[in-house]
C-alpha cells in the first residue's frame, strides 16, 4: 500500500541577503572546479546543495593536505562531511618542483600569491581535483548528497578567494611548496626577509635577499610618524607661540 510513497522533500533554505543569485566559480580556477562538479549536475541534490551554500549552512569548513572536513546544518540536524582528494605522489611533486624552479614566470606569480593559469600546461600536471571520495553522516543513500554538494560549492568560493589552496588539496600547502622551492625563507627564523631567485643576462641563476616590507606596512609607518609630529606640534610648539604673542601684547 505504501510502496509508492515518497516523503515530501524539506523546503530549501532561504539564501543570505545578496546571495540569492550568487554564481559559483567566478574566477578561472573556480570555474574549472565547477566544471568537475557538472558531472553530477543531473542530480537534483546538486541544486539543493547550491541553495544550502547560498544560505551559509556550511560550518566548520577546514582544509587539510588532501582533504576537507565540514559540518552542514540540515533540515533534521547537523551532519559531518569528510572529503578526501587523490594527492600527488612524492615522485610527481619532485617533477613539479623541478619544473617550477626552472620557470621564472611561474615563480614570480607564486611569490605574488597568484596561481598562473598556464601552470598546468607548463608543468604537465592538473591541480584541479578530479578524483575524490566523500562521506556524510546524513541518512541519504546518494553520494554526493545535498550536504556534500553544499561543501563542494563552498570550496568553489574558497578557490575563487585563494586558488593556491589547490596545492594543499593535492598534498602540499603553499608555504611548504615555496619553502621546498627555496624562494622564501622561514620567517620565524628572524628577519622577515625573502630570498628571491632571479636570472642574470648571462642566463645564470642567483639569489637576492630582500626586505619583505609591504606597501601597506610602509604606509602605516608613515602615518604613525605623521601622527607623532602632529602630537608634538599640538603639545609643544603651538602653545609656545601663543604665549609669546600674549606677552608681546602685554608689553605694548
Amino acid at each position: 500500500m505504501y510502496w509508492n510513497y515518497f516523503p515530501k522533500a524539506a523546503p530549501r533554505p532561504k539564501a543570505k541577503p545578496g546571495k540569492g543569485r550568487k554564481k559559483f566559480g567566478a574566477t578561472w580556477w573556480g570555474q574549472k572546479w565547477v566544471e568537475v562538479l557538472s558531472e553530477f549536475e543531473h542530480d537534483q541534490r546538486m541544486s539543493r546543495g547550491r541553495a544550502y551554500a547560498r544560505a551559509e549552512r556550511v560550518k566548520n569548513f577546514k582544509l587539510a593536505e588532501g582533504g576537507i572536513t565540514a559540518k552542514v546544518q540540515g533540515s533534521m540536524g547537523i551532519y559531518k562531511i569528510t572529503i578526501t582528494f587523490k594527492k600527488f605522489s612524492s615522485k610527481k611533486w619532485v617533477d613539479i618542483l623541478q619544473k617550477l624552479s626552472e620557470t621564472p614566470i611561474l615563480l614570480s606569480g607564486l611569490l605574488n600569491n597568484e596561481m598562473p593559469e598556464k601552470i598546468e600546461e607548463m608543468t604537465g600536471h592538473s591541480f584541479v581535483p578530479d578524483s575524490f571520495e566523500s562521506e556524510c553522516s546524513c541518512p541519504d543513500y546518494a553520494n554526493p548528497c545535498k550536504h556534500i554538494a553544499a561543501v563542494f560549492y563552498t570550496l568553489a568560493d574558497e578557490i575563487d578567494y585563494d586558488p593556491m589552496i589547490l596545492f594543499k588539496l593535492k598534498g602540499m600547502g603553499k608555504e611548504k611548496l615555496l619553502s621546498r622551492l627555496g624562494v622564501v625563507d622561514n620567517a620565524s627564523r628572524g628577519g622577515g626577509s625573502e630570498s628571491v631567485k632571479t636570472e642574470t643576462k648571462e642566463g645564470k641563476v642567483k639569489w637576492k635577499s630582500g626586505n619583505t616590507t609591504t606597501k601597506r606596512q610602509n604606509a602605516q609607518r608613515k602615518a604613525g610618524k605623521a601622527g607623532k609630529l602632529r602630537k608634538a606640534g599640538d603639545s609643544g610648539k603651538a602653545p609656545q607661540r601663543g604665549k609669546m604673542r600674549r606677552e608681546r601684547r602685554q608689553r605694548r
